[in-house]
């Protein structure tokens, strides 16, 4: 006996279809929110230590890495990097690596600030930089060294905040520390406590 598929059959595999087609959709709009880029260059050594930003960093490394950083020397690992105005956690899995995450970050009232890539940007980015010399694969932009032009890009796309959303905030300075570089608060002691 040979089964026909009934309406509710037919309607099921029509769902799942179009659930199909609208998934797949939404993969192909995908920019990313992870930047890797292989091969600091010149950068890594622009960039300097932050006591502050080694405290997220060693969170970073549990969520990015799965590892534990005990034993590990933040200052190796992670530099902030200043260009143009914008800031940039540089982020390595071990001391001996070229390259890394890169990470844009702002601090705000005393809160540093994580931004990621929106997803929904990558139709208008490969529409406006059809020549980038990026990578974009899965849920990454990957860069192949920091050089003149990659600089000028993330300048470029740093100015779009229409671009960037915010992945994580945390307080940066919380022993108001005043060695740490990025704190936009007045560090100096005051009554209130």
């Amino acid at each position: 006996m040979i089964m026909q598929p009934t309406a509710d059959s037919q309607k099921s595999t029509a769902g799942r279809a179009l659930g199909c087609k609208l998934l797949a959709l939404g993969l192909t709009l995908i920019l990313t929110g992870c930047l890797i880029v292989e091969d600091f260059g010149t950068a890594w050594n622009e960039a300097k230590p932050d006591p502050c930003l080694n405290k997220i960093a060693e969170s970073l490394y549990v969520t990015e890495f799965r590892r534990d950083p005990a034993n590990k020397d933040m200052n190796t690992l992670a530099h902030a990097w200043t260009v143009g105005g914008h800031y940039y956690l540089l982020f390595k899995k071990s001391a001996e690596d070229k390259g890394g995450y890169l990470y844009r970050f702002t601090v705000t009232e005393g809160i540093f600030q994580r931004w990621r890539l929106k997803p929904t940007m990558r139709e208008l980015f490969e529409k406006t930089y059809p020549n980038a010399a990026v990578s974009l694969a899965r849920d990454t932009v990957t860069l192949k060294t920091i050089d003149a032009n990659t600089k000028k890009l993330l300048l470029e796309l740093s100015d779009k905040p229409e671009y960037w959303e915010i992945e994580e905030q945390i307080l940066y300075n919380v022993l108001r520390d005043p060695a740490c570089r990025f704190d936009d608060r007045d560090l100096k002691v005051t009554g209130d406590r």
